[in-house]
């Protein structure tokens, strides 16, 4: 309405118009449509219709009540959120990117609408990492989820312990440190199973093989050879490089602090150094961020080829290789959704690059990483002050973050994504525990054939299809 008394009034000031306008003013004057600056009320384009939705993880039911509020006010449809798992039985499923593929592959979830991936629409779909869009969200030739949370960790040290020196670039120096701060001079180990082996296949990355960057090669199988060998489908744990880190977290086990969780180490001062993802760097406060240093995970000065032999790396330069796809959390639909217009119309909304997903990042008390190219540029460098460090240190957080990511290394690891991730991450976990708690020298020959054993429960042939299609493999 404001826009036809703007027309009218641009009349009213022609000249041949100005009597009668001038009459019809004065007698009518209490009839004139007064302009308003009041937006109208948006349409309900979901009104009348329930999504219910669940948490794989129980930790995140708050997350969904959060991250769900104005989509329902704005839409005007009703969302109700379970306090059970997620079991595809509920509309919609916030779940880690590893679990996507058990679901995807009983044919349990909806495909991503091909409109939200064009480039015309408000979602940016080229906007997301090559490791998302490509990877993280596929399952065969389909796309099945949308990012909603992602992950990130960094080292994290006191600055006036390391006054005048950098932190430790590799796994090795970091053991070196700690060895000279002496007990308590680390944060203790994480409870949380997907944190201990997103860090222990981070380290191992970097002693696998070196780094290959995306100029200038040619993409081969072997290239994903990591957990698993990318031809006979067969676990690789015993080999050298994880045998290695096995053995250097051993050692770095006498220098943990008791604390009861990372955060409390670094508050109360004892811990010097460590290894912090997103969510436990946003329980510090800051209070204590003014004290800390950050810098990227360490990498390696020494790998083991791929005839196992340890060479040290050219000119003692550090070798990082990126173990992406661990932690974060991503949105599904199931098959049995009544409405998968609006399940998808509210994944999108949480995406969105301008809106929520830029306001996510800026929540430590969640700790969600970078999933898009644009949360790691100069616009949204204010929304990462939020952690309570200076300019200098969010610099250095953010250029942490991206170099994790590693955008120019072509042989990136990726955290197992097969329909049986779940057993072989819990086998992982007991038998990991076990060595780091052990005063013999790490062995991981044990963890090695448990793996053998859960994947002999498949036939050779179903096992060999799902772990290649879980690299992008045919």
């Amino acid at each position: 309405m404001q826009q036809d008394y703007a027309r009218r009034l641009s009349i009213f000031l022609r000249p041949t118009f100005f009597g009668l306008a001038a009459l019809v003013l004065l007698a009518g004057a209490s009839c004139i449509e007064r302009p308003t600056t009041i937006d109208p009320v948006p349409d309900q384009p979901f009104r009348g219709i329930t999504l219910k939705l669940a948490a794989s993880h129980p930790g995140d039911e708050e997350t969904l009540h959060q991250l769900t509020r104005g989509w329902a006010s704005r839409t005007g449809a009703t969302v109700l959120v379970s306090s059970d798992p997620w079991n595809a039985s509920t509309d919609v499923g916030l779940i880690s990117p590893a679990e996507m593929p058990r679901w995807a592959e009983t044919k349990q979830l909806v495909e991503v609408p091909l409109e939200i991936k064009l480039p015309t629409n408000p979602y940016r779909w080229g906007d997301l990492n090559p490791i998302e869009s490509v990877r993280l969200t596929a399952w065969g030739s389909g796309t099945y989820a949308l990012p909603v949370l992602g992950a990130g960790m960094v080292l994290v040290y006191r600055k006036d312990v390391f006054e005048g020196r950098s932190p430790p670039a590799s796994w090795d120096e970091m053991l070196e440190a700690a060895s000279k701060f002496g007990p308590n001079s680390l944060p203790p180990l994480s409870k949380d199973p997907e944190r201990l082996s997103a860090e222990f296949f981070a380290a191992a990355a970097c002693y696998d093989r070196l780094a290959i960057g995306r100029l200038g090669n040619t993409i081969s199988e072997d290239f994903f050879a990591f957990q698993f060998d990318s031809s006979t489908g067969m676990p690789r744990l015993d080999k050298p490089a994880f045998r290695h880190v096995a053995e250097l977290f051993r050692s770095l086990q006498p220098f943990r602090s008791s604390a009861p969780d990372l955060a409390t180490a670094f508050r109360s001062g004892a811990a010097k150094l460590g290894i912090l993802s997103l969510k436990e760097l946003g329980q510090l406060g800051s209070e204590t961020t003014d004290r800390l240093g950050v810098a990227p995970l360490p990498g390696s000065r020494l790998i083991f080829d791929a005839k196992d032999r340890r060479q040290p790396t050219e000119e003692g330069s550090i070798n990082r290789v990126p173990y992406l796809g661990w932690g974060g959390r991503v949105g599904v639909v199931s098959t049995s959704c009544s409405s998968p217009e609006a399940a998808w119309d509210l994944l999108a909304e949480l995406g969105m690059p301008e809106r929520t997903a830029l306001d996510l990042i800026a929540s430590p008390g969640i700790g969600a990483g970078p999933y898009r190219t644009s949360h790691l540029d100069h616009r949204a460098r204010p929304r990462w002050f939020a952690y309570g460090f200076s300019a200098t240190e969010t610099e250095r957080l953010t250029s942490a973050l991206r170099e994790n990511l590693g955008p120019t290394v072509q042989n990136y690891r990726v955290r197992l994504r097969t329909p049986n991730q779940h057993e072989l991450a819990a086998i992982l976990d007991a038998e990991l525990r076990n060595i780091l708690k052990s005063d013999q020298p790490a062995n991981t020959t044990q963890l090695n054939e448990r793996w053998k054993t859960a994947i002999e429960k498949m036939p050779p042939g179903e096992w060999k299809r799902v772990f290649r299609k879980s690299l992008g493999l045919s």
